[in-house]
């Protein structure tokens, strides 16, 4: 029978820092209110929901009482560096590298729930980067099914208008956590029946016009900057890296003509005044023929790459091959690859671990994306 164990000095220690800086940031920026507050669940349970802003977990640990914070799974590059990760870790916060697999996370996630914490894990590997809906980890839905202990949904509406994970600032938004009933898996014969169950109440898409629950900002501060990172080919020419905004509210295309307006809400209007939801136009990226430059490149653009020490060189990506800095990597050995904040990546093959940062003019998603249009076996 899991037991609620007394937190420690440092883990005590942590979450008053947590509590007084994250979780207190959060207070300032958005106006926070939780619906269904008796559905927030006591004693060891999962917790998972919709995941766009950066500050959602220290969101929900607003309605959490003191020395129960929450603890849970956050990918490495919040938690495995520095003093902020120093905090997560003392709080009982596991680092990840998301697709990678790594047997030891399970056991530490029972030890976790035998101490009696409700932990948080977010079953997409991170934020949303356009609020749809996106694939699962196989293994976190596995662990839901699996483990015994009750499985809580928690829908946060506002997530995305609040702070799209592609955009630098945070619109001024309302912010609404709904815990949700504990998933029934009665009846689930397979994994994709519980997985289908688990999908239900988190599928809503966060970007449609109208649909942000009455959270959008009534005022944003240069909505469209950083743009250029979800809307990663030109709508019009195709080109890589070519969208602009000149003024943080207009958007261009590749040939410099302003085509957009974007919204507080980050929906966003056309010459012709007919709203076009934020998530279109990576969907638009995603379908476009893959059409390399002169050099036989698809993308080519200056980058810092680490592997033992950092670097900078040329990041390019060809359809048989990625080239960063002195490295090359055949696109066919690529097992694993993952982003980081807005603007990192890392490329995991047989032999060794690339981590690159990118430029602010260029889109770490493109990257993404157009690997696993190449190999769709990466992360598989």
């Amino acid at each position: 029978m899991p037991t609620q164990s007394s937190p420690g000095p440092s883990h005590a220690a942590a979450e008053v820092l947590l509590r007084a800086t994250v979780c207190a940031a959060s207070r300032i920026a958005w106006d926070v209110t939780i619906r269904g507050q008796e559905w927030l669940p006591e004693g060891p349970c999962f917790l998972y929901g919709n995941h766009s802003n950066n500050y959602d977990p220290f969101i929900l640990n607003r309605f959490t009482e003191w020395g129960e914070a929450t603890t849970g799974v956050m990918t490495m590059e919040f938690a495995g560096r520095g003093l902020v990760g120093s905090i997560f870790r003392a709080t009982g916060v596991i680092g990840t590298h998301k697709s990678v697999p790594e047997p030891h996370l399970v056991r530490r996630i029972h030890r976790m729930l035998d101490e009696g914490r409700r932990v948080v894990i977010f079953p997409e590997g991170g934020r949303r980067w356009d609020g749809r809906p996106a694939p699962w980890i196989a293994a976190t839905a596995k662990l839901f099914w699996r483990m015994g202990v009750p499985v809580y949904p928690v829908r946060i509406h506002g997530s995305y208008v609040s702070w799209p994970r592609w955009a630098r600032w945070p619109r001024p938004a309302r912010v609404t956590v709904q815990p949700l009933p504990a998933i029934d898996f009665t009846g689930c014969q397979t994994l994709q029946h519980a997985l289908d169950r688990l999908k239900e109440p988190i599928s809503e898409c966060e970007d449609a016009p109208g649909g942000s629950h009455g959270c959008a900002p009534a005022w944003s501060y240069r909505p469209a900057d950083g743009f250029n990172r979800l809307a990663y080919r030109c709508p019009t020419t195709g080109a890589f890296n070519a969208v602009r905004s000149p003024d943080g509210r207009r958007i261009e295309d590749g040939a410099g003509v302003a085509r957009w307006t974007m919204q507080h809400d980050s929906t966003l209007v056309d010459a012709n005044g007919d709203v076009v939801p934020s998530g279109d136009f990576r969907e638009i990226a995603r379908r476009m023929p893959l059409s390399p430059e002169g050099n036989g490149a698809l993308i080519r653009h200056d980058a810092w790459v680490r592997t033992n020490g950092l670097q900078s060189g040329r990041a390019e990506l060809y359809t048989d091959r990625v080239r960063l800095g002195d490295f090359t990597i055949p696109v066919e050995k690529i097992r694993y690859m993952g982003l980081e904040r807005s603007d990192r990546i890392w490329l995991v093959d047989n032999e060794r671990h690339v981590y690159s940062r990118f430029p602010d003019s260029c889109s770490t998603l493109a990257w993404y994306d157009t690997l696993l249009r190449i190999n769709p076996e990466i992360n598989a």
